[in-house]
């Protein structure tokens, strides 16, 4: 085995290591070859008493030679890295010394626990600290390490778990040491390579490379991004900052003034009584404005995929964006009676309003009594009508006013995606451009409105 690292991986080391390499995989690999025999072999058959002392012998010496060749991965990776070495070849090494530290944790924890302090001390901010941690962790609890209680201050052979594939290949812990390492490689390169990536936007892909973001439904291609994880980091950057601005006073109340007041004049345009939805509206903020509700929320909309009760997932994506994919789609009874030429205008915004009407009501009713679903459908019931009409039917008055509030809503988030137009440079950044975008866009809507309505 050690003659076929050495000559599958040389090539990866730059001359000058080529002799520390050959003792790295020598030492490896006669560890490879003691554990597969004594683990597979002789440990389920079982060991005479007299044999017992010789193994475990040779188990102390492989645990020495495999600190040692820790060492000499954690060296070879740091060479690679100060060559220039390709990406995909610096990970081959990687991969052999995810496996070492596996086998370290099982075999020696004192040693593993001993180097985890060093990795968290060494840390170079508080963020990657946590997730250091973090990942430790979890590799502590994917091993799951049953130890027997014993005098001897070291692990007697009885007490070592028996050989196991899964241990070494698709295990809780590989999966987590994985990702962590996968992520400050990642972060390497960007450093080397892009320099211009905002800091915010980093320290959050770096938590992304850890443990990937969810949303429900990836809108990357809608917003003009290079890949689904792109679309993933910025959606968590905005949460961020849309709950740093939801924590000033001034513009929560901003926020939610803005839409009751531009919703209602809307309302007003269709000929419809705005009152109910006033009503519907503020029974809705008081019940997300109390926080001993915040629980039942996430459970109702955990249901729904939807990731995190925030602006952006809630009322952005899972409200807005979601009745914008629906207009594109609407059923077939609905385009059936809108491209009925025979039947009259008002016939048509009645049969549109019932029909509309009858599927919110039908919804409503499946949602937890006077929870945040029911309060939500109480006001899709009075909005949705109109809304519909707005943007489905042929009114022109009204028409054009639906087409831009989708065409602003659109727009913005196309700027807020866009890192030339927002700044990710820090949480702060982000929340006052983000502010700002927002009350330019809410402003020129209401000066639209005032003028349709005067």
């Amino acid at each position: 085995m050690a003659t076929l690292l050495q000559s599958g991986l040389s090539a990866l080391i730059p001359k000058d290591n080529r002799l520390t390499f050959t003792i790295l995989v020598a030492g490896t690999g006669a560890l490879a070859l003691f554990l597969e025999y004594y683990y597979r072999d002789r440990l389920r058959s079982g060991f005479s008493k007299k044999k017992l002392p010789e193994v475990e012998s040779k188990i102390d010496s492989g645990n020495g030679k495999l600190e040692e060749a820790i060492r000499y991965y954690e060296s070879a990776l740091v060479d690679m890295q100060r060559a220039g070495v390709d990406h995909s070849q610096r990970m081959q090494i990687r991969s052999m010394l995810l496996r070492a530290y596996e086998i370290q944790a099982i075999l020696s924890p004192e040693e593993f626990n001993m180097r985890s302090s060093v990795m968290i001390e060494s840390a170079p901010s508080i963020v990657m600290k946590e997730i250091i941690q973090d990942n430790l962790a979890e590799l502590d609890a994917g091993l799951e390490i049953q130890e027997v209680p014993t005098s001897s201050s070291t692990r007697t052979l009885t007490q070592l778990p028996p050989f196991s594939p899964r241990v070494r290949s698709d295990s809780l812990s590989s999966a987590a040491l994985s990702d962590f390492y996968e992520a400050f490689d990642f972060l390497d390169q960007e450093q080397k390579g892009e320099e211009t990536i905002p800091a915010f936007y980093k320290d959050q892909l770096f938590l992304h490379k850890v443990k990937e973001f969810q949303c429900r439904k990836n809108r990357f291609q809608q917003f003009s991004l290079s890949s689904p994880s792109e679309y993933l980091v910025k959606v968590q950057c905005l949460r961020l900052a849309f709950d740093r601005l939801m924590k000033v006073p001034e513009r929560r109340s901003w926020m939610v003034d803005i839409a009751r007041n531009n919703t209602a004049k809307i309302l007003d345009l269709a000929g419809a009584d705005s009152s109910m939805f006033h009503q519907a509206y503020d029974d809705m903020m008081d019940y997300v404005g109390d926080l001993g509700n915040l629980q039942s929320i996430k459970e109702e909309l955990k249901v729904r995929r939807v990731a995190a009760v925030n602006i952006f997932d809630v009322v952005i994506d899972f409200c807005l964006l979601d009745s914008f994919d629906d207009l594109d789609m609407p059923p077939a009874s609905i385009t059936s009676v809108l491209s009925n030429s025979w039947i009259s205008q008002s016939l048509r915004k009645s049969m549109l309003s019932t029909g509309v009407w009858g599927m919110i009501s039908s919804k409503s009713k499946k949602a937890k009594p006077d929870g945040f679903l029911s309060r939500f459908y109480s006001i899709m019931g009075v909005l949705t009508p109109s809304l519909a009409w707005g943007f489905l039917g042929d009114d022109d008055v009204l028409k054009p006013v639906c087409a831009s509030l989708r065409e602003d809503i659109i727009n913005v988030l196309s700027m807020v995606f866009d890192e030339d137009q927002t700044d990710y440079s820090s949480l702060d950044s982000l929340s006052e451009a983000l502010y700002k975008l927002l009350q330019m866009s809410a402003n020129q809507f209401t000066l639209q409105l005032n003028d349709v309505i005067s």
